[in-house]
């Protein structure tokens, strides 16, 4: 996929997976779509404006019924602010079509840890994930929650996990759309990486960020 060598950080990051793999045909793993961020407020509440009015917003654990609702958060994420960063015909190769609840359910339910940002009515608006050797997978936020630190609450909560876990490294594969928002949170480039999926040529950041 265009990522055979290391380099940059190279020690930090060997057994880490390739650039560009992702999670089968919906490439999950590291774009990172919506996390255009402004701040890094890292409360556990805060305000969103959603069509001019106000709604509470908690970070939760996962819950098996929020399959649909991530679901829908990763497909309108892609198209509604990566689409900003890639080309149509990339935004197609990336996600046709949201992915099915049981598909979702199925990865969010393998063992890694979860984190959920819900809305006053306890509707997810963006979820970030952290699996077992450090590898941040997924972080989506829906456009209307988008620009709000919602982003940063959840690395934020992540951050906090990973330390107590005794997580010495934490990895990403981050979209065009991401990459600044894990530069700002501390992450290095390790290398820019190009790889296809289903013919169309597409990219993204290998970041990585060593914890104290």
């Amino acid at each position: 996929m265009g990522c055979g060598q290391r380099s940059g950080v190279a020690p930090a990051v060997r057994g880490v997976r390739r650039c560009g793999q992702g999670l089968g045909g919906w490439q999950g793993a590291g774009w990172f779509a919506a996390v255009s961020v402004k701040g890094s407020n890292m409360a556990i509440n805060m305000r969103l404006e959603t069509a001019g009015r106000p709604v509470s917003c908690r970070i939760r654990q996962f819950r098996a019924g929020d399959a649909a609702a991530l679901a829908d958060v990763f497909a309108s994420a892609v198209h509604g602010i990566a689409s900003r960063f890639y080309s149509p015909a990339q935004i197609r190769a990336w996600c046709p079509e949201a992915p099915s609840s049981e598909a979702f359910l199925r990865k969010l339910s393998d063992g890694r840890a979860v984190w959920v940002a819900a809305d006053d009515a306890d509707v997810p608006v963006a979820f970030i994930d952290l699996e077992a050797d450090g590898h941040i997978d997924m972080l989506f936020c829906h456009p209307r929650a988008a620009g709000q630190g919602v982003a940063a609450m959840l690395y934020g909560k992540l951050e906090e996990a990973a330390l107590r876990q005794g997580i010495g490294l934490l990895y990403a594969e981050a979209s065009e759309a991401a990459r600044g928002f894990f530069e700002r949170a501390g992450f290095a480039l390790d290398k820019r990486c190009e790889f296809e999926r289903g013919g169309v040529k597409i990219h993204n950041y290998r970041m990585v960020k060593i914890l104290d």
